[in-house]
């Protein structure tokens, strides 16, 4: 084995990693401490030894021979030469016939895919050939952060520096979700003392813990902002000297053109600079924002004023900028904020006086204010209250890093103006995304469709799933079915993918070459310069998303623009400012610091006699932006009010991102999916009574738009007429047995078919993901919520330690089908005792069967417990009786088997843990199923072998399954080889080297001390963790509402050596350890990244989020509690 540094790209943290690498098999991956983004590691990018094993994936380039609305493409294989040289070919003759811009390129985003690798060079790709239409999802993603805010500041959002924030203010963002190494940061800010304001429509991990919690109403963002402007000018706890000299406040408008007064317009010799009031002089003077203000008298600059100004062509009638934005900011005072947005005035209050009191603040927002038809001016309202403070560019606020000097590859010059002038939507929206040649997906489907402007002809699409990320969802699905040609590059066959002509396999990052420049989040993370080497071979002949595009290059004649077709010498351009090369780099262990000087305040230093001041038309921080106020937009930032509300959809649904996937993908990983199965809607206890909803329920949200299907989730925190809903939902998880949702049509989970682009920001385009107004009913099924009676039908022994029930619904009720290795609940008082006992046995009818009226479970009874009341074993084996009447809950549980699947299934029980397994064997021949099945089934002999004589059949009628009997005790009677095959415990001698090496799944089921040491000798096998499912007989852990006071237990800490002694107060194992001075593994500290795991070498422990991981002796120290004294292995 050996350990190699690297990076993961799965989302914009871009966090350090170490990779444990034994031949050709990368084995783990986990955060790297010596790394400036590696404090923690999130789940997804632990999961990369299964990305890259996962049975979904494309490994062959294929065509499709069926036709584009056929359900199976009809995929056939073909090689990487025809694949290349028909795509090549197919564009060229396009674009001769047609020009560049009716080729369009999709191009995910590298906030949450591993597209960071490459986008720079597949922009350049699109810029050379010349399209101007590359449809992504930036208008819902990230151009209002990093365009929007230039409008504000002229650049994009910079670099929040949390750790060393007074303040630090999350606005529609929550990085223990999308951001982990802003998580530590924060985290880090608050340890030294920093305060912490969320505003989110929900109780994020972040929420719940922050100083100030602004619950805002979904869509209302805009609106909070400006009243908290207002707040801060009401109370003058802006910073006036910022705002004089460093914003446009100070210059006057004239009330007539909504345009700045220039000094031409009074003194017509002059030029045209900005003009100002003079206090002292009670006269107009200039105003020249090339020079710092504070040298032009800024202190008599008037700030508040409407005036009079006399011109050669009559009076102006004048407003200060200042005077424009205060105007618009006090329409929202508190008790208006608190009727719109849902945020009460004290908070609001609280809030205010935060910021007004902080002189170092560092705030960051994304796609919660990002995605609705006012996001542009939403971003303008929170830019410009954070200009109020003047917190800009310096420690503790929003830095902008220097950066290395390294050649750009993807400049915008690349294309001709000419060329961009034809982008998709850019007469709507001329200074929006498609200005820079990004365009919208559902106006590029139009065109399609409709040739207008001009038609879309080909599509070549680089990760993008846009069924699954995109409003519009019929009207995509329309387009991408008429579309001439269509390449998609991608790691597994999505939705989107399935509509292409040719699709080309896409390498997992951990198979590829990386080179980044620079790790955003801190001067230490831009001053590395890191190479991530290839850990393993790609797998089947998938390749590079750089491999494609540069070889696509060279076929279309574009050679010299991307070097000969050599990565290697593409990255040596880009690196050669620096003074080095790539193997430089991999001769200095794959990465070397270069440390930058980063100075504070640039906007303040001078040069060539002038002051930088900010990219913006006026030079200054725009409160007032001109440049709107010609393009027809309100000049000021405003809320957009919703003019009209429609009784049948009283509720306002809003989004949220999961931290386990990346936008649409990864729900097939079982690591992954194990951890949130379900697309869930989250809804407070009043909304479900009120619509007769209980939780765990599937239920139906219907907009104006559509509808979609989710798994009711209750959520106390949640305002009255919230819900919040999960995207993303399609794919299934094979070795979890869940199946593919649609993302269309009845039965759907998909979000965004919720979602119109009827109405749109007119600026950006963006569309409302973020306060769609629904309606929310319960879909009528056959389960129920909490236990109903049921009558023992019939009971028998099952060998002579376990017995079966049939139990059976009152008056020949329906019941619910289930799946195979799902449990029931049974409750009962047992024997005498008044006290209800309540226990989970696992199912062993078939899961589905028409007509269901009955349920079968089989109860072992623990010998040790035989004849003791109330327990419930005893009570099935000595009390209950035929005709009984015992209370059953609705069948559920996580350990679910799956019945059709590509690859061998491996079943391993002992004693009564068969039992799940003998629901899978008879849904197997009710399914027909045909892959391989093997069981290994351990017991002492055949007295106690549970339903011997049923799997003997069951090997009889499926020529697919195996039976493997281990005895350790045979009777004198027992024949091996027809009683047991194998004299012994189940050993690792049963698990073929073959087996193993075609992926084979292996589940099993029984008590603690078997899973671990059947699962010891998988591992010694070589069977990967990820290819291992267990079911413990284990008792439910339920989540806690906090800790319970009064405990006290002695905790060790072993490797340290310390002891002491733990006590409610002291929260969380993490929060304990750092408090004693021990070092502690860390992350997210909400117990989703799993960074913090410890091994629990003795005593008990529980989790306050409920939590249980697949290792029973593994505890989350950011969530723990200690149960009983306890030993840590810190």
């Amino acid at each position: 084995m050996k350990e190699i540094r690297g990076f993961c790209t799965l989302c914009r943290s871009q966090c350090g990693t170490i990779n444990t690498v034994a031949g050709d098999r990368l084995v783990t991956v986990r955060n790297d401490p010596s790394h400036p983004t590696g404090a923690a590691m999130c789940m997804k990018g632990r999961a990369g030894p299964e990305i890259i094993e996962a049975s979904n994936r494309i490994l062959y380039p294929m065509k499709r021979t069926n036709p584009k609305n056929a359900i199976d493409p009809g995929w056939v294989r073909i090689s990487w030469e025809e694949a290349l040289q028909t795509v090549a070919s197919t564009l060229s003759q396009i674009r001769s016939e047609s020009g560049a811009e009716s080729v369009a390129f999709a191009v995910t985003t590298k906030s949450g895919t591993a597209i960071g690798d490459s986008i720079e060079w597949i922009d350049r790709f699109v810029r050379v050939f010349g399209s101007p239409n590359v449809l992504g999802s930036t208008e819902i993603c990230n151009w209002h952060k990093d365009n929007a805010h230039k409008f504000t500041f002229g650049v994009t959002i910079p670099t929040a520096d949390y750790s060393r924030a007074e303040l630090s203010i999350l606005w529609g963002h929550n990085p223990t979700s999308t951001w982990l190494a802003q998580s530590e940061a924060i985290t880090q800010g608050r340890k030294r003392g920093g305060k912490l304001i969320v505003v989110d429509p929900r109780p994020t991990p972040l929420a719940s813990t922050a100083d100030v919690w602004l619950q805002v109403k979904p869509g209302t963002d805009a609106a909070l902002a400006l009243g908290l402007s207002n707040l801060l000018l009401c109370r003058s706890r802006y910073d006036d000297e910022f705002v004089r000299n460093w914003t446009n406040a100070p210059l006057l408008v004239s009330r007539h053109t909504g345009l700045f007064l220039r000094a031409k317009d009074i003194w017509p010799d002059d030029n045209d600079s900005f003009v100002v009031w003079d206090k002292k002089s009670c006269a107009p003077r200039i105003y020249d924002t090339t020079m710092a203000a504070e040298h032009q008298g800024s202190i008599d600059f008037e700030l508040d004023a409407s005036l009079n100004i006399e011109t050669p062509h009559g009076t102006h009638v004048c407003d200060t900028a200042f005077r424009l934005f205060a105007a618009q900011c006090a329409e929202w005072k508190p008790e208006r904020v608190e009727a719109v947005t849902g945020v009460s005035i004290e908070n609001l209050q609280q809030a205010a006086e935060l910021i007004g009191s902080s002189k170092k603040i560092a705030y960051h927002a994304w796609t919660g204010v990002g995605q609705g038809p006012n996001a542009a001016q939403t971003e303008r309202a929170l830019a410009t209250l954070y200009a109020l403070r003047g917190c800009f560019d310096d420690v503790g606020c929003n830095r902008i890093y220097s950066k290395q000097p390294v050649n750009k590859v993807d400049k915008p010059d690349l294309l001709e103006k000419s060329q961009l002038a034809k982008a998709i939507g850019l007469s709507e929206r001329p200074i929006g995304p498609p200005s820079e040649g990004r365009v919208k997906p559902t106006d590029v489907f139009r065109a399609v469709r409709s040739g207008k402007p001009y038609r879309i002809r080909a599509i070549v699409g680089f990760g993008t799933n846009h069924l699954a990320t995109q409003t519009d969802v019929e009207e995509i699905r329309a387009g991408l079915q008429e579309t001439e040609f269509h390449v998609q590059c991608d790691m597994i066959e999505t939705p989107t993918a399935r509509h292409a002509d040719i699709v080309l396999p896409v390498s997992t990052p951990w198979e590829r070459e990386s080179l980044r420049i620079g790790f955003e989040i801190s001067e230490d993370a831009e001053n590395l310069i890191q190479l991530r080497p290839a850990f393993v071979k790609a797998r089947g002949e998938s390749r590079s998303d750089l491999d494609i595009v540069f070889d696509l290059a060279c076929r279309l004649g574009f050679s010299d623009a991307f070097f000969g077709g050599s990565i290697e010498a593409g990255w040596n351009h880009i690196l050669a400012p620096l003074g080095f090369t790539v193997d430089d780099l991999r001769r200095n262990d794959n990465r070397m610091v270069r440390p930058l000087e980063h100075r504070n305040r640039k906007y303040a230093e001078v040069e060539d006699g002038k002051v930088v001041g900010f990219a913006t038309e006026t030079r200054r921080v725009e409160l007032y932006s001109e440049k709107f106020l010609r393009y027809g937009y309100p000049p000021v930032p405003f809320h957009l009010e919703e003019v009209e509300t429609d009784d049948r959809y009283p509720l306002v649904l809003t989004c949220m991102k999961s931290g386990y996937y990346t936008h649409s993908s990864f729900r097939s990983i079982t690591s992954l999916r194990k951890r949130a199965r379900n697309p869930v809607i989250q809804m407070n206890e009043a909304v479900a009574s009120r619509f007769d909803i209980r939780a765990g329920q599937w239920v139906r949200a219907t907009s104006k738009s559509g509808f979609a299907c989710f798994i009711a989730e209750i959520e106390g925190r949640l305002h009255d007429d919230v819900l919040v809903g999960d995207f993303g939902f399609w794919e299934g998880s094979e070795g979890l047995g869940v199946p593919e949702t649609k993302l269309f049509g009845e039965g759907n989970t998909n979000f965004n078919y919720l979602v119109s682009s009827e109405q749109r920001d007119p600026i950006s385009g963006s569309t409302n993901h973020k306060a769609v107004r629904c309606s929310i009913e319960p879909i009528e099924d056959l389960s129920w919520h909490g236990f109903r009676e049921m009558r023992v039908s019939a009971m028998r022994f099952e060998g002579k330690n376990a017995r079966w029930l049939r139990l059976e619904s009152h008056r020949g009720q329906l019941l619910p089908n289930f799946v195979a290795g799902q449990y029931l609940k049974i409750r009962s008082a047992c024997g005498n005792t008044d006290k209800f006992i309540e226990r989970a046995y696992s199912l062993v009818s078939a899961a589905n069967v028409d007509g269901r009226t009955t349920y079968e479970i089989c109860v072992g009874e623990d010998s040790r417990l035989k004849g003791r009341p109330g327990v419930m074993s005893s009570f099935v084996h000595q009390i209950l009786k035929v005709g009984d009447i015992v209370e059953v809950a609705a069948p559920g549980g996580v350990f679910t088997i799956p019945i059709h699947t590509r690859e061998p299934v491996v079943l391993l029980a002992t004693g009564i843990g068969i039992t799940p397994f003998i629901s899978y064997i008879r849904s197997l021949q009710n399914a027909a199923s045909e892959h391989e099945t093997i069981l290994i089934y351990g017991n002492k002999n055949s007295s106690i072998h549970a339903f011997k004589h049923e799997l003997e059949k069951h090997q009889k009628r499926l020529p697919s399954l195996r039976v493997v009997n281990c005895y350790t005790a045979p009777l004198d009677s027992d024949e091996e080889g027809t009683d047991y095959q194998y004299l012994g415990r189940i050993s690792k001698d049963l698990i073929s080297e073959e087996l193993v090496n075609r992926g084979a799944r292996f589940y099993m089921c029984g008590s603690a001390p078997m899973v671990k040491d059947v699962t010891a000798l998988l591992r010694e096998r070589g069977v990967r963790p990820f290819r291992i499912f267990s079911e413990q007989f284990v008792s439910e852990t339920p989540a806690s509402d906090g800790i319970p006071t009064g405990l006290s237990f002695e905790v060790k800490f072993s490797r340290s050596g310390k002891v002491a002694t733990w006590k409610s107060a002291d929260g969380s194992l993490l929060s304990f350890a750092e408090g004693l001075g021990i070092g502690a593994p860390s992350g997210c500290r909400v117990g989703q990244c799993e960074s913090c795991a410890v091994r629990v070498l003795e005593g008990q422990f529980q989790h306050m989020n409920g939590q249980q991981l697949d290792e029973p002796d593994v505890a989350l120290a950011c969530q723990a509690i200690p149960s009983s004294a306890i030993v840590l292995d810190l």
